[in-house]
């Protein structure tokens, strides 16, 4: 049942309230720019729900970028993350948790630590209402609105208003102990709610539509299509290998275990973020590598995103948040790879 705020109330109050005791990671404004901090407690002078999804992706805080797994030759205790909220997230990420989840918890072998963190951590997502001009969700099936895969969804109306839903059995509890705050969404809120969506929907979909893409293109046979075409190496005289497009990416998982030592001097073992782009990531031990041309990394990526998981999900391992596209040294656009693909295919 969806609710709206009671006269009086705010929306500062409901979320301060629905994240008592829990770590708080929200969206900061630096610059044109919105970042995801984490502090103690959400604090209404700073924090906001943002218009856009902020330049971290969600994974940073599920598969944080480094992160230690146990100390060599010890029996150290696995110890459960104390409980976090995390307000502000775009579909864009929360579509990339199939792709985390699929990986991390419901395939084996699973990830303890990500279980955990996924088990105690409250997603209060939100819809966009001002996308990035590098946003093209719509291209690849998903939408600047979340439907799914939220415990609390959060839609900004005109006049401060707002309209919240639950998504899942945590979040209908947590918005039931506020219920005080809220009462039943009208007629009039759910259709402004929708109204609004709709306007988001087609700014994407004009700007993905700008590039030659839509959700009726078929990226999977476009990509398969293409394996032996020229553009790979065309764009990939612009890569310089930072890795960058795989860090802000919000599905990308990939992962090295690493020995060594501490900063306390202990032995330790900490998995951390890889890059598929890297001249080694498909390295054996006998040093023989199968992709050490960085054409053949580039196409890789491509062939991960929009044949592999469409083959395995049935969706695309891309969510159209254009993170790649700002990240990117070379100035590579997702996008032109996806249209030239097309073409050729």
């Amino acid at each position: 049942m969806a609710k709206q705020l009671k006269q009086g109330c705010t929306i500062n109050g409901v979320i301060e309230f629905l994240t008592t005791g829990c770590r708080v990671y929200a969206l900061s404004q630096t610059d044109s720019n919105y970042h995801l901090t984490s502090d103690e407690k959400w604090e209404s002078d700073r924090h906001m729900l943002g218009p856009h999804r902020p330049v971290e992706p969600l994974k940073s805080i599920l598969f944080p970028p480094r992160q230690g797994v146990g100390r060599l030759l010890e029996d150290a205790p696995h110890s459960s993350p104390k409980p976090a909220a995390v307000i502000g997230v775009k579909n864009c990420d929360l579509a990339s948790l199939k792709i985390h989840d699929y990986v991390f918890r419901d395939t084996e072998p699973k990830d303890p630590y990500y279980i955990d963190l996924r088990n105690n951590t409250l997603i209060i997502s939100c819809d966009c209402s001002r996308p990035c001009d590098v946003c093209f969700c719509t291209a690849v099936g998903d939408q600047p609105f979340p439907e799914s895969g939220f415990d609390i969804n959060i839609s900004p109306l005109p006049n401060n208003q707002y309209v919240l839903e639950s998504g899942s059995e945590k979040g209908k509890k947590a918005l039931d102990s506020c219920s005080d705050l809220l009462e039943e969404a009208s007629q009039d809120a759910m259709k402004a709610r929708d109204t609004a969506r709709k306007a988001v929907y087609k700014t994407v979909e004009e700007q993905a539509a700008v590039k030659g893409l839509d959700g009726n293109k078929n990226y999977q046979n476009a990509v398969t299509g293409s394996i032996e075409s020229h553009l790979w190496e065309r764009f990939a005289e612009d890569c310089v290998e930072c890795g960058a497009c795989n860090f802000v990416c919000c599905t990308c998982h990939c992962f090295l275990l690493a020995d060594g030592r501490s900063a306390t001097g202990t032995s330790e073992r900490v998995k951390q973020w890889d890059s598929c782009l890297y001249k080694n990531f498909a390295r054996v031990a006998g040093g023989a590598n199968p992709r050490k041309y960085r054409a053949e990394r580039l196409y890789n990526r491509f062939d991960k995103k929009f044949n592999f998981f469409k083959k395995v999900l049935n969706i695309y391992a891309c969510d159209g948040c254009g993170r790649c596209i700002e990240a990117c040294t070379g100035k590579i656009d997702i996008r032109d790879v996806l249209k030239e693909a097309l073409d050729e295919a």
